[in-house]
Formats: C-alpha cells, sequence, structure tokens
C-alpha cells in the first residue's frame, strides 16, 4: 500500500493520524521540559535551622548553603525564655525533602518582649479579672482588699503603685496590682497590710 494513495483516499483519517502523532511529540518534549526545568527528582533534605543564633545562620547562608535554599524571615515572635534572634520555626520542617533552590520561611524569637494593652477590670470579679488579664499576657500582683459593698469586685487596677488606664500600652507579663472590695460583717475589721 502507497503512502501517498492512503492520504488522497482517507484524508480526513490521515490528517487525524498526523495531528495525534504530533500532539504526542509536543506532550512528550513538554514533559521532559517540564522535568528538566523543575529539577525533577533531584530532591534534598532542608536543613535543620530551629535554635541556631543569628551569627549560626548567616553562617550558614554564606559557606554551607550549597543547594541555594533562599531563607526568608517571614516573622518574630516573643517567647520567654528564649534568646532574641534565635530560629523560634521554619517551614519547610528539617528534614524535609525539597527542591534546590526551595524557599524555607523562618521565625526568629524577638529581642524585645512586645506592648500589650490594659483591658478594664473595673466591676469585675476577682477570677474574672485574674483570667482577663492571662488572656491579655499580663499577670495578677498584689491583691489589696478595701471595705466595700461590692464583695470580690474589682475597684481599681494599678501598675507599679498608680492608677492605670483601660487601653494604656504595658510590657508583656507586667504585674498588675488590683483593689479588690470586700463587705465586712458586723465587727469584723479589714487588716492592712
Amino acid at each position: 500500500m502507497d503512502i501517498k494513495n492512503f492520504y488522497s483516499r482517507h484524508r480526513i483519517l490521515s490528517t487525524f493520524l498526523i495531528m495525534l502523532g504530533i500532539s504526542f511529540i509536543i506532550v512528550l518534549v513538554a514533559t521532559k521540559m517540564t522535568n528538566v526545568i523543575t529539577f525533577h527528582g533531584q530532591e534534598y533534605e532542608a536543613p535543620d535551622l530551629v535554635g541556631k543564633d543569628a551569627s549560626t545562620l548567616q553562617r550558614f547562608i554564606d559557606e554551607e548553603n550549597t543547594h541555594d535554599f533562599d531563607i526568608i524571615v517571614l516573622d518574630s515572635v516573643f517567647v520567654q525564655g528564649k534568646k532574641g534572634g534565635e530560629v523560634f520555626t521554619q517551614d519547610p520542617a528539617a528534614g524535609s525533602k525539597v527542591k534546590k533552590g526551595r524557599k524555607i520561611y523562618l521565625t526568629l524569637v524577638a529581642f524585645t518582649p512586645p506592648l500589650v494593652e490594659m483591658p478594664n477590670l473595673v466591676d469585675l470579679s476577682l477570677r474574672q479579672a485574674e483570667n482577663m488579664l492571662k488572656t491579655n499576657d499580663l499577670k495578677l500582683g498584689q491583691v489589696i482588699y478595701k471595705e466595700s459593698k461590692y464583695n470580690n469586685a474589682v475597684l481599681e487596677q494599678r501598675f507599679k503603685g498608680r492608677k492605670i488606664e483601660a487601653g494604656k500600652k504595658l510590657p508583656f507579663q507586667s504585674s498588675i496590682t488590683l483593689i479588690v472590695g470586700k463587705e465586712l460583717k458586723e465587727g469584723e475589721v479589714l487588716s492592712v497590710e
């Protein structure tokens, strides 16, 4: 059977077969090019950067980063008891299989504690006030009882001996003194500390 003869007799089928062959070649070339461009099959282990300080991290970037990982500091968080500038978390995690040139996102430990907003604790119960302080990253300091008909209600909030208004910014984990009402029974005397 002659190809020229086949083509002239079955033009639609011949054209379809030619288009199918060209499409197959295009898909094959595209797949091979994608594998080359994306480094298919070339995976490396992500380094463990958690706990490294700034100088160790810089040394890794300058000297040990043989797989051209792109190190990006994404955020910083204050963590009590951790040294400022230390790597706190990384994504992807250490040991994960990643490709050359992959971005590794870091969260560092902040050097200074953040400022937090003082909530309004007046008229809350002592228990509610204590929970509100914890929620706002503050600590309950001294509790001073004052004679009042509002038993166990917060009458005043203080920071470093001075009255503090709601909304003021304070250092993280500051100690807050509360003046709390105590209803005295007949003949009971409030002891002053």
